[in-house]
């Protein structure tokens, strides 16, 4: 179980870091990943207001087809047993800054980004899916908000981001792969 594990995490490094970045490149890469981060996610943040339109309404067009009742109005939507508004935090704006912020430092050339934007674009509509899954919870458990809220929010996004990173690492690895033997 020990080496399995061990062989596991070798094989994540060498996903991530291609094997061959010294344990200074790796430090510049993290660096260089928090830097664009904080950049990124300040930008959105400034945008945010308008995010949230967009979060709301593609939340409400979805919640739609499974509550015919949904209405909206601002940022809220109005469900038959309950209302859920959609703030700043619910943008994903943070989801979104460190996926790009891995793709801009991970990518070599312009076709692995535009691959990593197809995973941003994931990722915004796992947030949408995380909006919509929290609207029905909330509306079946009127009395359980709160709690179908934090179960909803947590579960969507500690289980669909690591798919989408890893998703991401491992699509990158293959088309370098197959690069470096077109190559040959």
């Amino acid at each position: 179980m020990g080496s399995l594990l061990m062989e596991r995490n070798f094989m994540v490094e060498d996903t991530f870091t291609n094997g061959k970045l010294s344990k200074k490149e790796k430090i510049l890469f993290l660096i260089k990943f928090y830097i664009i981060f904080l950049v990124v996610f300040f930008i959105l943040s400034y945008f945010g207001k308008y995010l949230i339109g967009i979060v709301t309404y593609l939340s409400y067009i979805f919640t739609k087809i499974i509550i015919s009742d949904a209405r909206l109005a601002d940022n809220f939507i109005y469900l038959p047993n309950n209302t859920v508004e959609v703030v700043e935090e619910c943008t994903g704006s943070f989801l979104i800054a460190g996926l790009l912020a891995l793709i801009i430092v991970y990518s070599k050339n312009i076709k692995e980004f535009i691959i990593g934007i197809f995973f941003v674009l994931l990722a915004f509509f796992v947030n949408i899916f995380r909006i919509v899954l929290i609207c029905y919870l909330v509306n079946m458990h009127p009395e359980s908000s709160y709690l179908y809220h934090e179960i909803a929010g947590y579960g969507v996004i500690l289980t669909l981001v690591p798919v989408l990173v890893i998703g991401y690492l491992k699509i990158i690895e293959k088309y370098r792969h197959s690069s470096n033997k077109s190559h040959l």
